[in-house]
């Protein structure tokens, strides 16, 4: 696909990534700003699809099935849903899922899973999103899927986590250390601190429908106003010395937690985004503003310095940090057209709205297929932001939070879920991949 842009912006490849639209392929769209051109990967998953189905069928047997959904292939795409990657220093882009017991390695000479498809354990799920702590080295998660459906089935029992290391180039893993029960929902985001601390953020997307007596009819309209009504339980987030092996667990005061970053100026520090949405059947609740909360972790433990809020910061589903001049700055997109920039002590630098659009009053359920960017990466300059949603690309100059470009990257509808972005260099396995996808777009 062709790209009418205005300007050259990165010599990297931004990365966009999802779900096909019929569930059956994982997708990844790379961004050639340079060429103006984007390339497509395809990876069927017919077969994992029909592995994860059977276990979920087995798993939620003979029970009321989560999040109000009324038939288990309905959950196929929360799942295996490619929700966010990792380059490491090597190149290989390591992508994580939503509740999957795999990840999937784009590497120099082929796509691949880890573990290898005969060896798939699907008595775990390894967390959505992870990090690189030291070069090669992947750290990731860990939960066993029986305690994760006993909680989709009703049960109150937390769920623990164990901490893990994988090693890209030669397949080995590692246990780190035991995490004790925190978790509502899942392992949403695994941090990695160079000061030497790891965050993990449990993302709580459940509301307690249960205990508001809640019911939804099939074929009936969805009363969001009742829907929200119900608790909404807030999810927290774990932080582990690596030094002393201490772990002490948190909570925010907004619910679902889901993301944390590191400073980069200062790494003692780090950011926890609140999304306050939820999921009921296939749709994205908003309850109320979001909220972003600014902690210092020591040896002596973790002290929360601040929390911003807003009216309009909602859903925020994505920040990105990045350093000017030796000073922290925070990017984050706004549903349905907003972009918040913030200092490092979560002042607003510039709240811009980039397009016209009527702005809900919560709690609303997101409409699907929208213009509204979801998902931002920060160019290697920081004088751009890059915005993705379902179907459109906008660009932001950092300078002064005008936008300057929006195009369009794929059709709308292609996607049945879109994903966290960031840009990736033009490593051997880009390289590979961004070449193929044009060789199949020639042939």
């Amino acid at each position: 696909m062709t790209l009418s842009l205005a300007g050259r912006y990165s010599e990297k490849v931004l990365l966009i990534s999802g779900l096909s639209a019929d569930g059956r392929a994982e997708l990844y769209k790379f961004v050639d700003f340079a060429a103006g051109l984007v390339h497509e990967t395809r990876v069927p998953v017919d077969e994992l699809r029909d592995r994860q189905l059977d276990v979920i069928k087995d798993g939620l047997a003979g029970t009321e099935l989560p999040y109000g959904h009324t038939a288990p292939e309905q959950l196929l795409g929360y799942f295996m849903h490619p929700h966010e990657f990792v380059q490491t220093t090597a190149g290989d882009i390591v992508v994580s899922f939503k509740q999957a017991p795999y990840v999937r390695v784009l590497g120099s000479r082929e796509e691949r899973l880890w573990p290898a498809p005969e060896k798939l354990d699907y008595g775990r799920m390894l967390s959505s999103t992870n990090c690189e702590t030291a070069p090669g080295v992947v750290g990731l998660t860990a939960v066993a899927s029986a305690d994760r459906f006993a909680r989709y089935r009703g049960g109150a029992d937390l769920i623990g986590c164990e901490l893990l290391t994988y090693e890209p180039a030669t397949g080995v893993e590692r246990r780190v250390d035991a995490v004790r029960p925190f978790i509502r929902d899942t392992l949403h985001q695994l941090q990695y601190s160079p000061a030497g601390y790891h965050v993990g953020v449990d993302m709580g997307l459940e509301a307690d429908v249960a205990a508001a007596g809640f019911r939804d009819a099939p074929g009936t309209p969805f009363d969001v106003d009742a829907y929200a009504r119900a608790p909404f339980p807030r999810s927290g987030f774990f932080v582990r010395d690596e030094r002393t092996g201490t772990t002490t667990t948190h909570v925010p005061q907004t619910s679902c937690a889901a993301h944390a970053e590191i400073d980069p100026v200062d790494p003692a520090v780090f950011y926890v985004s609140c999304h306050n949405i939820s999921k009921w059947r296939n749709n994205v609740v908003v309850h109320g503003p979001g909220a972003l909360e600014k902690y210092r972790w020591s040896p002596r433990g973790v002290t929360r310095l601040g929390r911003f809020t807003d009216p309009g910061f909602l859903r925020v589903t994505s920040q990105a940090l990045f350093e000017r001049d030796g000073e922290t700055f925070i990017a984050v997109p706004a549903f349905p057209n907003a972009f918040y920039l913030l200092d490092s002590d979560l002042n607003v630098v510039r709240r811009t709205v980039l397009f016209e659009d009527e702005v809900p009053e919560p709690p609303f359920v997101c409409a699907k297929n929208t213009p509204a960017p979801l998902y931002l990466a920060v160019a290697e300059d920081t004088r751009h932001a890059f915005l993705t949603g379902a179907s459109e690309l906008f660009v932001v100059d950092l300078d002064d939070c005008t936008l300057v470009d929006r195009v369009r990257f794929c059709e709308p509808g292609s996607f049945l879920a879109t994903a966290h972005v960031d840009l990736v260099a033009r490593s051997a396995a880009v390289r590979r991949l961004v070449q193929g996808a044009a060789d199949e777009r020639a042939a």
